[in-house]
């Protein structure tokens, strides 16, 4: 698996990863109206290109080029977008793009990484040192869902 820094012509894979595993993955933990008004915010192509040339925006792909996964860092470091395709689920993935965002925030001289973390997430967060400070719902479009406020304190 390779981590590199993710290209606006990455952005209709990206937003097909993101969908299919809102769709296929959290939906476990989701409604259905959950899941669609979620999945529903990956059609703002205008959001991702701005955090792909504003923030510190990886990929992990197969030696094939297919992207396995996707993680972003905000300079203030708020742990902003982490999503593994549906086809590529425990296997490692979300690891090794945890580990690229914290050696990125490392090298930013970051303090402490804020996630807000899905259900579904939560136990993996949990497993990589990050600790829930509050439960939370947020509102897409006048549907509701709760996620989780979770921080790691990082050694710098």
């Amino acid at each position: 698996m390779n981590i590199r820094k993710a290209q606006l012509s990455d952005m209709p894979a990206l937003r097909d990863l993101y969908q299919g595993t809102i769709l296929s993955v959290n939906s476990k933990d989701y409604n259905p109206e959950q899941v669609a008004a979620w999945a529903a915010r990956g059609n703002r192509l205008d959001s991702l290109e701005k955090r792909i040339n504003t923030q510190h925006f990886y990929v992990a792909e197969t030696a094939e080029n297919v992207i396995t996964g996707f993680a972003s860092l905000e300079d203030d470091g708020e742990f902003d977008m982490m999503f593994v395709h549906k086809d590529f689920q425990r296997q490692g993935v979300a690891s090794l793009l945890v580990e690229q965002i914290i050696r990125k925030a490392q090298e930013l001289q970051l303090p402490v990484l804020t996630a807000y973390v899905s259900i579904t997430a939560r136990p993996f967060f949990e497993k990589k040192g990050f600790t829930v400070v509050r439960a939370q719902t947020v509102d897409i479009d006048g549907v509701v869902l709760d996620n989780y406020e979770m921080i790691k304190h990082l050694s710098i």
